[in-house]
């Protein structure tokens, strides 16, 4: 066996899903947990992309509508939607999906930068954009996607 192949590649775990027809991921690391769709009580002079809050057993976290954060079209559909619940910095936030897909383990070498993908300035949302035998996933930077100033 030769060097390279003993090589352990680091790999990184995200979970995945859909919107609009294409694969997302966020690192799993950061994930609490994935709901179902449940009330969400609507929160005046909010950022346009916030939905609203919702009382995760106690915790009040707040939704983002990830197709109007990322400028995607409204879901027709909205049968399998969920909530992801991660923490992005300190604080725990939903990002509503509009179907779980899978947890998926990429190795380092898989996962271009975003700045090397579209560059520096347009990498808005982007943490990176990662490579499988199904395609390509938009791996976003939570922090980035709940940051009212971006």
């Amino acid at each position: 066996m030769s060097v390279a192949a003993q090589v352990h590649l680091e790999e990184e775990r995200f979970v995945v899903f859909r919107l609009a027809g294409e694969d997302y991921a966020i690192p799993i690391a950061g994930v609490h947990t994935v709901e179902k769709i449940i009330p969400i009580t609507r929160v005046p002079r909010a950022p346009e992309f916030v939905d609203g809050v919702i009382n995760l057993r106690g915790e009040v976290v707040p939704v983002i509508n990830l197709r109007r954060r990322l400028d995607l079209p409204p879901a027709e559909d909205t049968s399998n939607a969920h909530i992801v619940v991660a923490l992005a910095g300190e604080q725990l936030v939903g990002l509503i999906v509009d179907e779980i897909s899978h947890v998926l383990s990429l190795p380092s070498n898989a996962i271009q930068a975003a700045d090397q993908v579209v560059g520096e300035a347009n990498r808005s949302f982007l943490l990176g954009v990662g490579k499988w035998e199904q395609g390509l996933i938009i791996i976003l930077d939570l922090d980035r996607v709940v940051d009212p100033e971006r």
